[in-house]
Order: structure tokens, then C-alpha cells, then sequence
């Protein structure tokens, strides 16, 4: 996996956080209307939203939950193992599915995010590059 890139003293450009993420958790970028639930969470200001992606690659996956996590995972898929997992929050909640909103203040530098679906690295990487 690849590192953040160096800390410096100005905000992170969206493009590096895009790199990060393409690069890094092999991340693909998906359409913000994938997102319209969101307009109604006070948590995210939704006309900020300027990129969505999401990580789905198993290998990935396996190599970024910490071991609560895939204790999650594997418990909801032993309560539903006759479901088969169609709906994205069904992927999440199987481990199979992570996605990120990124948002900006100016369309420029990275300000904001929101992830769907519970991996502290993913949180802690993006908190690190929101904070540059």
C-alpha cells in the first residue's frame, strides 16, 4: 500500500486525495448520483460533494479491516447467510463494499468526506489528509 503523501503546511488538493485513493486502495470512481440519500444526512453538506468512489477489489479489502472489523462482517454474513448481498449497504455490511464521498469548500482543496461502511484505516488516512 502506498503512503500519504508528505505533510505541508497547505490543505490537500482533491487530485492528490484522488491519486491517494485510486493508487492506494484501488478505489474507483463512481457518479455522485449514486449518493441522493445523503441530501437528507445533516452530517454532509451535499453541494459540496465533488467526487464519490468506492473499493470493492476483495484483496483490498482483506488487507485494510482490522480484525474487529471482519468480526462485524463475518457475523452479519453467518445472520444473513441466505441473503445474497445485492444492495450496496448489504456489500457494506458483508465487508464486500466501501465508498467515499469527498467533499470541498472551493473546488479545489479536499475539506470534507463521509465513508460508507466501518474501516478506521480508510478513516484514519483520509482524516490525516484532511488535516495537511
Amino acid at each position: 500500500m502506498n503512503k500519504l503523501p508528505p505533510n505541508k503546511s497547505t490543505k490537500s488538493s482533491l487530485q492528490e486525495v484522488e491519486n491517494f485513493l485510486i493508487q492506494t486502495y484501488s478505489a474507483k470512481k463512481i457518479p455522485v448520483s449514486n449518493f441522493e440519500e445523503l441530501r437528507n444526512d445533516a452530517q454532509v453538506k451535499f453541494d459540496r460533494i465533488v467526487a464519490c468512489f468506492e473499493v470493492d477489489h476483495p484483496e483490498v479489502l482483506k488487507s485494510i479491516f482490522n480484525e474487529d472489523e471482519k468480526k462485524m462482517h463475518e457475523d452479519f454474513i453467518h445472520e444473513h447467510r441466505n441473503t445474497s448481498f445485492a444492495t450496496p449497504w448489504q456489500k457494506i455490511n458483508a465487508g464486500q463494499l466501501l465508498r467515499i464521498v469527498l467533499e470541498s469548500e472551493d473546488g479545489v482543496s479536499f475539506s470534507n468526506f463521509t465513508v460508507q461502511g466501518l474501516c478506521m484505516r480508510l478513516v484514519n488516512d483520509l482524516s490525516a489528509l484532511k488535516t495537511q
